[in-house]
C-alpha cells in the first residue's frame, strides 16, 4: 500500500500525551508558564539543565515531550501550543497541608523556570474509604463522586499563602491506569481553566476602549444622512477609515486570546464531562462551580469579541455607503466636466470652420495677387484683356485653394 508520508506521525499524535499511572498515596504537583521569549527552546534547554543536575540522559532536540526521574520524584514535562506544564510526581514524606511534589526538587532550578507562570497546583491522591462528610477542611465548597463512585473529589479552587491550589483524590478502588487517567483530567482542568481565564482581563480593557470608538463611530454615521458637500464627505470618509484602521488593530491583537479562550473552555468542558461526577450532599459540583465561576467569563469573552466583529462590519458597512455616496457626487462633477470639455470642443470645431472659411478667402487673395504680378508685366502682349483672365482665375484659384484645404484636413482627420 502507498501510505501515506505523515501516517506514522498521525497515528503517534493519538498516543503523544498518555497518563501516567498513579499508586496512591501521591502527591502530583503542574506548573503551566507560558513559553518565554525563545520558546521551547529555552525550556528544552532548561529542561536539559535538570537532566544535567540529577545525571540523567538529557532530552531530544526537538522533544516536545521528556520524563526525569530524580530519585525522590519524576518528572514529565511537555510542551502545549503556547505553554509548558511542568507535572512532578513524589511520594508524601509527611501529612502537612503545604506539602507538594516540587519540596524535593532543586530550588535553584526552580526559580528560574522559563516564562511566567500561571497555573501552580498540587494533587494529593490517597487511597481512602474515608467518609467525604468528615473530610479533614470543610471549607472546600467543590466535591464529587466521579467516574462511577470510583473516586471523591474535594477542593476549594482558592490559591495557599504559596499561591497554589490543591485537590485532594480520595480512591475507592485499586487501578493504577484510572487513578493516572482521573488525575490527567484534573491537571488539565485546572491547566486549562487559568489558560481560558488570560482571556477576561483582555476583555476587560477591550470594553473600555471599544465604548469610544463605538461612540465615535455613532457620531460619524450621524452626520452620513447630512450631506453638506464632497469636501466633507471625503473627510468623513477619511475619519471612517481611519477608524476601521484602529478597529482592526484592535480585533488582530484580541482574536488569538479570545480564540484560544474558546478552545480551552471546550477542553475544560469535555474533561468535567469525563468524570461523570455525582453531586455530595452541601458541595458544589465541578460541573456547577465553573459553570457559575468560569462561564460568565468566557460569555464575556465571547460577547466583547462579537462586538469587534459587528462594529468591524458596522464601520465597514458605513464606509461603502459613504464611499458610494463620493463616488456618485464625484462621477456627476466627471459628467458635468465632461460636458463642458464638449460643448468648448464643439465651440473650437464652430471656430474652426470659421477659421478655414476665412482661410480660403485669405489664401486665395494672396495666390491671386501672386499671380495677377506677371499678368500685369505681360499686359498688353496676352491676345485678351487682363481683367477677362482676372475675373476667370479667382473662381478657378478659390476653388482650387478649398479643395486642397480639404485634402489636408480630411488627411488630419483619418491620422
Amino acid at each position: 500500500m502507498d501510505f501515506h508520508p505523515q501516517r506514522d506521525s498521525l497515528l503517534a499524535e493519538v498516543h503523544a500525551r498518555p497518563s501516567t499511572p498513579i499508586d496512591p498515596p501521591m502527591l502530583v504537583t503542574r506548573i503551566a508558564a507560558l513559553s518565554g521569549p525563545d520558546g521551547v527552546a529555552a525550556d528544552r534547554r532548561h529542561i536539559s539543565d535538570l537532566c544535567k543536575r540529577v545525571g540523567v540522559p538529557r532530552a531530544a532536540d526537538d522533544a516536545v515531550w521528556c520524563a526525569v526521574d530524580g530519585g525522590e520524584w519524576q518528572l514529565r514535562w511537555e510542551k502545549h501550543g503556547e505553554f509548558s506544564s511542568w507535572t512532578f510526581f513524589a511520594k508524601p514524606r509527611s501529612k502537612g497541608a503545604s506539602a507538594s511534589a516540587i519540596d524535593s526538587v532543586p530550588p535553584a532550578w526552580l526559580e528560574t523556570l522559563p516564562g511566567s507562570v500561571v497555573v501552580l497546583t498540587t494533587l494529593v491522591v490517597s487511597r481512602e474509604d474515608q467518609r467525604p462528610d468528615s473530610a479533614p477542611d470543610p471549607k472546600e465548597a467543590v466535591g464529587a463522586r466521579i467516574v462511577d463512585g470510583a473516586a471523591t473529589l474535594l477542593t476549594d479552587l482558592r490559591a495557599d499563602a504559596a499561591g497554589m491550589t490543591r485537590f485532594r483524590l480520595f480512591m475507592h478502588v485499586d487501578d493504577p491506569i484510572l487513578t493516572g487517567r482521573i488525575a490527567l483530567s484534573l491537571l488539565e482542568i485546572e491547566s486549562y481553566r487559568l489558560m481560558a481565564l488570560l482571556a477576561f482581563p483582555i476583555a476587560q480593557q477591550t470594553a473600555a476602549r471599544l465604548s469610544e470608538i463605538e461612540a465615535e463611530a455613532r457620531e460619524l454615521t450621524e452626520k452620513i444622512a447630512t450631506h453638506l458637500g464632497i469636501d466633507d464627505d471625503r473627510d468623513l470618509l477619511a475619519k471612517l477609515v481611519a477608524l476601521s484602521g484602529r478597529m482592526e488593530a484592535m480585533s488582530a491583537s484580541t482574536s488569538f486570546r479570545f480564540g484560544a479562550a474558546r478552545a480551552y473552555h471546550d477542553i475544560v468542558q469535555s474533561r468535567i464531562a469525563s468524570l461523570g461526577e455525582q453531586p455530595l450532599p452541601g458541595r458544589q459540583s465541578m460541573r456547577d462551580f465553573m459553570d457559575r465561576r468560569l462561564g460568565p467569563a468566557m460569555r464575556t469573552c465571547a460577547s466583547i469579541a462579537q462586538r469587534e466583529a459587528e462594529m468591524i462590519s458596522r464601520i465597514s458597512r458605513a464606509g461603502q455607503m459613504l464611499s458610494t455616496r463620493v463616488e456618485l457626487v464625484t462621477q456627476k462633477i466627471n459628467a458635468d466636466l465632461l460636458n463642458s470639455m464638449n460643448r468648448r470642443a464643439s465651440m473650437q470645431l464652430r471656430l474652426q470652420r470659421t477659421v478655414e472659411g476665412l482661410s480660403v478667402a485669405a489664401v486665395s487673395y494672396y495666390v491671386v495677387s501672386l499671380l495677377l504680378i506677371p499678368l500685369k508685366a505681360a499686359e498688353g502682349r496676352l491676345p485678351v484683356d487682363g481683367h477677362l483672365v482676372t475675373i476667370i482665375l479667382v473662381p478657378l484659384v478659390v476653388i482650387a485653394v478649398w479643395w486642397t484645404l480639404r485634402r489636408v484636413a480630411g488627411r488630419l482627420h483619418d491620422d
